[in-house]
């Protein structure tokens, strides 16, 4: 391997290299902090089938190597949050659906759907106003529940008129354990 080679982050794996080791070219790799991870975030991804997430339920996701937690509040609309409570970094989804807002089951710290906490007891009044969570953009079309999981303004979610039919689309789901 020639130095250009090695500098332009072609993956190291040469005589006293660690395995592993991968420079900004890595392709492969679809974690938050990588290349491809941060690429692939600028786009609306389909993250779940409508119809298995039940109103007043929610379900961890695990996507491009990063956890998020996915809701259906009661009255029909999903989103996605962040994984964790910010309070003890309790798995949110194994709390439970309030109305829109998702309760986290440690000490009942409740989460709007823009992320923010709108209640926190035993805290001092107001405490819950310093406290956000992120949240991402989520959108349900065609069966689908997509979300936006890069920074910043997500762009418009993308429209398929010819598929919005009666009869044109069916959704199904397969696991492909990759990156």
């Amino acid at each position: 391997m020639t130095q250009v080679e090695a500098s332009e982050g072609a993956p190291t794996g040469g005589e006293g290299s660690k395995r592993g080791t991968f420079g900004p070219r890595d392709f492969v790799h679809t974690g938050p902090e990588t290349l491809m991870g941060r690429y692939l975030r600028h786009f609306w991804h389909p993250i779940f089938l409508g119809r298995e997430l039940k109103a007043g339920r929610a379900k961890p996701l695990r996507i491009m190597n990063e956890d998020f937690a996915l809701y259906r509040g009661e009255d029909g609309v999903a989103q996605v949050l962040a994984p964790r409570c910010a309070h003890r970094c309790t798995q949110l989804s194994t709390g439970w659906v309030e109305g829109g807002a998702l309760r986290c089951f440690y000490h009942g710290w409740k989460y709007d759907r823009t992320g923010q906490c709108i209640e926190a007891p035993a805290e001092r009044e107001g405490f819950a106003d310093s406290v956000k969570i992120r949240s991402y953009p989520t959108v349900e079309y065609l069966g689908l529940i997509f979300a936006y999981l890069g920074e910043g303004e997500p762009p418009a979610m993308p429209r398929f008129s010819e598929f919005e039919k009666e009869g044109v689309l069916t959704t199904t789901t397969y696991i492909r354990n990759c990156n």
